[in-house]
Formats: C-alpha cells, structure tokens, sequence
C-alpha cells in the first residue's frame, strides 16, 4: 500500500480525487454529473460495517441515531498524523434547491478516532434540525441529542442535505463516496417513498453504485440491488459487497454454494463483480477492536473458512481489496470523463448565462427615478409610433386601412340616381365619373337603391309648397342631401372604433413588454392607459359628431369644384338619356381634353349650377329664407295662356307628345334601347372640339352632352345633377375631415399627453413618490425566485471553472 501511495499514479489519484471533492463541495453535482460512489443497502444489511471498514471511524449505529441523511466520506492519504474535520453542506431547503451552496465547518479539528462518532451524532442532528444554533447543538449533553434526536425523527425524519467528513492519515487510500440511509420497509409509506426517491437521485448518471447485500437474506428479494438494476440495468457501475458471511452456518452447504457462485462470476454477473467482507461483530467492537486487528481477523476468516478458502478468485475477499478496487475504478471514471466534466461546466454555464440574460436585470435606482425613466421611454416609444417611424410602422398602415375603409363607405352612400322613368327599360347604374379614383371600383349598387326620374318628379311634387312656378323647392333637395348622410355616423363610428383598437393592441403590447417584470406596476399601468384613451376618445367624438352634425346643412365655398361636378353629371345624365354614353360597368378610357386658351377678357363667365346669386354670395348656399333658391333649376318661360304643370318645361318634348313617344311605334322609346346610331369617332370628336375653339366657344367633350335636345324631364335631371354634385363636395370634405380629427384629436393628443399623465397619475414629484415607487416595481415573486436561482448556479459554476483552470484544464 505505501509503494502504491508513493507512486505518481497515487499523486494522479490525489489529484483527481481533490478536484472532484473540491467541485462537490463547491455543490456542483446539482448542474454536472460528477464521478462518485454511493452506498446503498437495505436497513440492517451490514452497510455501516463496510462504511466503517472503508473509512476506519465508527458511525452512530443507535436506535434514532443511524444515517438520516448523506455522509459524504472523503479519505486522503497524509504522512501526517490521522485528522479529522466534519463539515455541513446545505444543497435544500424545505421546497426547493438553494441557489447559494457551500459547506459550513461544524465543530473543531478532531484528532481521536473516538470522538468522532458522537460529532457525527451532532451534525447529523444540526442538519434535521437547522433552527437550533450549531454552537447550542456542539455544547449538548448526549441526553439532549437524544431528545432532539426523538423529536426529529418525527417532525423531519430524513433531510437531503449533507454532513461531509474529511479524513487524512497515513492509513488511508484515497477515495471518497456517499453513504445514503439504509433503504426501509417497515415505516409510513410516506417515508419509505422518501428515502427510496433520494437513493434513487444519487445512483443515476455517473456514479459507481456499491450495494450492500446481506448473505443471510436471498439475493433476489434485496430491494436495493433492484433498485440499482433500474438504474444500472447493464450491470456496468454496479458492485455487489456481500456481508456477514460469518453467520451462514457451515451446514447452510446450498446457500453457501449459491453465494460463492454469485462472488465467482456465474450468478447474477455483474461488470466489476462482487467482493464479500467480514466486519467485527457486537462483541468485537465492544471491545474495541482496532482496525489492523479487524483486518487480520477478516483475512484469517476467509484463509480458512470454506468454501472461501477454497474459491478460485481470492482477490474477491477482503476490505482492503475492496477499498483498492473501488479507488482504482473511481480515479479510472474521473479521469476518463474529466474532459466531459470541463464541457459540461461550459455548457452548463453559457445556459444559465442565456437565461439570465432572457430575464430582466434587478433594480438599483431609487424607486422614483426607475419609475420616471421608464414612464419616460414608455412614452417616446409610444409617441415613435403614432407619429410614425420607419421601423415601427404597422399602426399608421393599419390606420391608413381604417380611413380608407371610412373613405368606400361615405363614397357607397351616393345616391344612385338612374336617369329614366320607372316603366322604361332601366339602364345600368351610374355609381361614378370617368375620372374618379381607383378605390370606386369597389363601390357596387345596392338592393333598392336606385332612384328614377319618376322617383324625383314625385319627390318634387311632395316637396312643393309656396314656390313659384318651375322653382324646385329647396326642402326637396336639402331632403335628399340628408338622406345620404344617413350611414354616415355608423361609418364614421366603424372607423373610429377601428383606430381605437389599433392604437389599444399597440399600447398594451408594448405595456407588457416593459412593465410585466413588475406585477403592481403593470396593473396600474393599464388602468391609467385606459382612463386616457377613453378621455381623448370622448373629446374627439365630441368634435366627430359636431362635424357630422354640421354637414346636415348644405355649405360649400368650393363653387368652382361644385359646378364643374354638378355639370360633369348633367351632362352625363343626358348622355345616357340620349344614349350616347357607353354603360358605365364597361372599362373606362381616359379621353384626351383639347387645351383651349383662356376666354378673352371681354367674356363674361357663364352662371353656375346655382344662378347668379352664386357669383354674388359665394359663401354660403341661398336657402327660401333668405329671398333666393340656389338649387332652382331654370326652364324656359310658358306660352301665354298655356296650362302650368311642374317639372315640364316648353319644349320638343310637351305634355301632348308623351303618350305619342312612349308608345310603341317603330323608332320611339328610351334611347337606350333605340336602334344603334353610328358613333362619332374620337378624332371627330376632337375635331370638332377644335373648330369650335376655333370660333370662340371654349368647351370639353363632357360639354357635348348640352348640345342634346330638351328633355321632359330637365327639371329632373337638373336636381339629380345638383345633388349628386353636391355629394361630391361632401364627401371630399368628410373623408379628409373625418380622419384628420380622428389622428390630431386622438392619436396626436394622446401621444403628447401621455408622459405628463403618467407622471400625474403615479404621483412623481410628490413626497411619498419614493415610498409608493417601491410598491410598484415589487417584482413578481417567480422571478425574483428564479434571477437569485440562476445568480446562485452562475456564482457555483464560476467557481467550478476557476477550480478546473487551476487543475491545468484551460478555459474555452
């Protein structure tokens, strides 16, 4: 034994054998799977003789007194003098790992083999008990550990935390291991789960399993060679230590057989095999039997017993060949997977650093400062985003979608004026000019929504009060002008509520991605968010409604805009009427305007769409009350004498001739439906556009359609043409008005209130803001839990890393 200590395989062995102890100590097994040997054996199954016999101190054997919790045993071999020092390592807490681990000495340096086990007694009573001081447990009579001892046994039977033993001396093999508790059957099977579930955790991974087995029982009903078949089914980091061969009588001729065929290889076979000892029984260790004479009474035992004696595989028995075998096999394993050992620790740190970095950093600003810089980042974020940045553009674009939607709903409202009577053949739907915008293509004609010539001489006939002849009442069209505003409010409300929950979904992702760390904070957060948005919401649908409300009285400065549409739609009407116009569903060509020079000064302009009184007053819309009809329609004066009917004017179409025209003779009927008249060309078109020009008159092909002879229903035709060119104004004007309101009046505003509101609502400058912070920027408790867990595991494996370097191992 002392050639091997003195070789550099013992100095090797030394090496490795520090390192891995240094990294248990460190509490490294819990985040890498360090080399080990764990002892396990079912209660009574001689396992505290063979730890004994390996360690040569004796452990508490009492009833109440025997292993309750790991012994961690780590020899040395020293020329100095036998010393011993016994520290605590505390890994768990009632529920759950500690994040700061390291081991606590307990007690003074012991240099006599027989106070040691009564120390073990104390640490082992200190670890089931951590609320007594461990100076009041050092300083107890051995009455009262066994008082405490009784009372712990029923209040925390067994602990998981660790009493380490250190041994040096001149006697000892290098070589360190874990005795766990004995494996119990006969207590609650609470308990008996308890102790089974932590053999179960120290015999997984990389870890030599030595299993006590009593040769008075049968090996196949020994729990804990079936527990480390479980774990080791290939029979590979298993030893079988077969005890008390002295209690099989020499007549036990079949057990005995058995057994020498277990340790000799043909039964149950195992990769390292079995080893079998004899430990001094009650009478020997009364007497004090020392360890050298131990071992001489075991070697005098199997040289001269049978069938031990006899056996083919003498380096099967004994405690020395046992201890020699297993340091052997545990340097062999460190050595082996210390490279495994390093890239582990590496991984295992560079994860714990990854999830570190994935929670948020702790606080260590004074509470209201903390608040106020992160209201005030909150804020600008915010701000970036409603007033638009590159990188954070998804609420203006879905804004945008919003207005546009608004846009095609106001635009749908249009009345779907149709130019022909109710009983004539109807023509296609007039929804739009040629020069409208490409988002018309998706406004369609809806059910029952066409208004006829009839529909309007009717209309007009209603309206009719105290007007003079061939005057239109205004009420007739300010009636029509109001019933397509009647969606307008939904739409508007549709549009509203849209941006709303736009500007909500961003407010409150971006409320989670910075205040959820902070529970209470969070809370509050969207409250005062939504108290916000629902003051800036009311205020801007207060103005919303006022603009709404005030487009229920026609008003317009735009006149030029005003009659250039109204007159683009008369003549459009007519054209229709005359059948001219090709149907409006077919694919429209932009037509090519001839550039006429500006009137000389010498002529006057033409009157509008609403007479003359639109040059005079053109900031408002002359109503009956005051003296004049701007929606009235001018028809050419009666004939002296003649009858006086509403809406027909005097010309090629009277009265008289209706009947004659609507009938069915050849050549008469609604033009549309007339035969197919040759079509001027587009040249001709433009030809004649030029001549006309060229003699004075400065007119547009949408012009041409005048040149149609008077119908019977100009008057008509005329309050269609006035109040779908008035449409046209109004909805212009709302879908700008409408979407500027809803941006400047809410988004804007909210943008720019929103720090100063935060800051009033939190309290910030005031003289409990200190105090109030604090409250809100209480973490949530999980990760609170688990930031000191992972600061705990990066401290631990920080250390590891340093221990490896300085074994020689280089960090990556």
């Amino acid at each position: 034994m002392a050639q091997l200590n003195a070789s550099s395989y013992a100095s090797r062995t030394k090496e490795l054998l520090g390192l891995v102890n240094q990294l248990h100590a460190l509490g490294a097994q819990g985040d890498i799977d360090l080399p080990r040997i764990t002892v396990i054996g079912n209660q009574s199954a001689g396992k505290s003789s063979v730890v004994e016999a390996i360690s040569g101190i004796n452990v508490p054997r009492d009833a109440g007194t025997c292993t309750r919790c790991p012994m961690e045993c780590r020899l040395s071999s020293s020329p100095g003098p036998w010393q011993c020092r016994i520290s605590i390592r505390r890994e768990y807490d009632k529920h759950k790992r500690l994040d700061d681990i390291r081991e606590i000495p307990f007690g003074d340096l012991i240099t006599n083999k027989a106070e040691v086990e009564l120390a073990l007694r104390r640490a082992q009573l200190a670890v089931l008990n951590p609320s007594i001081p461990i100076p009041k447990i050092l300083k107890s009579s051995v009455d009262e550990l066994n008082d405490w001892s009784t009372q712990s046994a029923q209040q925390v039977p067994f602990s998981r935390n660790v009493v380490c033993v250190d041994l040096e001396g001149p006697d000892l093999t290098d070589l360190s291991f874990i005795d766990l508790p004995g494996l119990i059957a006969n207590a609650d099977n609470e308990i008996v789960q308890l102790v089974e579930d932590m053999v179960v955790s120290h015999i997984t991974g990389n870890c030599l399993i030595l299993v006590a087995l009593p040769m008075t029982d049968d090996i196949e009903n020994q729990k804990a060679l079936k527990l480390a078949k479980t774990a080791d089914s290939l029979g590979q980091r298993t030893i079988g230590v077969l005890t008390k061969p002295d209690m099989l009588s020499a007549g036990s001729t079949k057990a005995l057989d058995l057994w020498l065929n277990v340790i000799e290889g043909r039964r149950h076979p195992l990769t390292h095999g079995y080893y079998c000892t004899r430990q001094p029984d009650d009478r020997d260790r009364s007497n004090k039997i020392s360890t050298t004479d131990a071992r001489e009474a075991e070697k005098r035992f199997f040289s001269t017993t049978a069938p031990w004696s006899k056996s083919s595989r003498k380096e099967r028995f004994g405690t020395e060949n046992l201890i020699s075998s297993l340091s052997h096999l545990l340097v062999s394993i460190i050595d082996a997977t210390l490279p495994k050992i390093c890239n582990d620790a590496q991984k295992a740190l560079a994860d714990c650093r990854r999830d570190l970095a994935r929670l948020p950093p702790a606080v260590h600003d004074e509470p209201a400062t903390h608040v106020l810089k992160l209201i005030t980042e909150f804020a600008s974020e915010v701000k970036g985003v409603i007033k638009g940045r590159s990188d954070a553009s998804t609420l203006i674009q879905e804004n945008r979608a919003a207005f546009r939607a608004l846009k095609i709903a106001i635009r749908s409202c249009a009345p779907n004026f149709v130019p022909a009577r109710r009983t004539e053949i109807q023509p296609a739907s007039v929804l739009s000019l040629d020069d409208e915008d490409d988002d018309m293509r998706l406004v369609t004609e809806k059910p029952g929504s066409r208004f006829t010539l009839t529909d309007m001489r009717e209309h007009i006939n209603r309206s009719i009060t105290r007007e003079l002849p061939n005057n239109v009442p205004f009420d007739a069209k300010a009636a029509l002008i109001l019933r397509f505003q009647e969606t307008w409010p939904d739409a508007t409300a549709a549009c509203f509520s849209r941006v709303e929950t736009n500007l909500a979904r961003v407010l409150f992702k971006y409320t989670e991605e910075n205040f959820s760390r902070y529970a209470v904070l969070h809370g509050h957060m969207k409250t005062f968010l939504t108290e916000l948005l629902a003051r800036r919401k009311t205020l801007c649908q207060h103005i919303l409604d006022e603009t709404l409300d005030t487009e229920r009285t026609p008003f317009t400065q735009n006149t030029h805009y005003l009659e250039a549409t109204t007159e683009k739609w008369l003549a459009k009407y007519k054209d229709i009427r005359s059948g001219k116009k090709d149907l409006p569903d077919e694919p429209r060509v932009k037509r090519q305007r001839v550039k006429t020079p500006p009137p000389l000064p010498h002529q006057a302009p033409q009157n509008g769409v609403f007479g003359a009184g639109s040059q005079q007053f053109p900031f408002i819309i002359d109503s009956p009350a005051t003296g004049g009809n701007p929606f009235a329609v001018k028809a050419a004066p009666p004939t002296p004498g003649a009858p006086f009917t509403f809406g027909a004017p005097q010309s090629a179409f009277a009265p008289q001739q209706q009947a004659s025209n609507s009938s069915a003779q050849p050549g008469f009927g609604p033009p549309w439906v007339q035969p197919a008249q040759p079509q001027s060309t587009a040249q001709e078109v433009q030809e004649a556009l030029a001549m006309l020009a060229k003699i004075g008159y400065h007119v547009t092909e949408e012009d041409l359609g005048k040149l149609n002879p008077a119908d019977e229903y100009e008057v008509e035709l005329k309050v269609m043409a006035d109040v779908r060119g008035y449409f046209q104004v109004a909805y212009k004007r709302v879908i700008d008005m409408v979407p500027q309101f809803i941006d400047q009046v809410f988004l804007i505003k909210f943008a720019d209130e929103l720090q100063s509101f935060l800051i009033e609502k939190f309290g910030l400058g005031t003289a409990t803001a200190s105090e109030k912070c604090a409250r809100y920027l209480a973490e949530d408790g999980v990760i609170v839990a688990r930031r000191e867990e992972l600061l705990g595991k990066e401290r631990r494996l920080n250390s590891v890393q340093k221990e490896l370097f300085s074994f020689g191992i280089p960090e990556e």
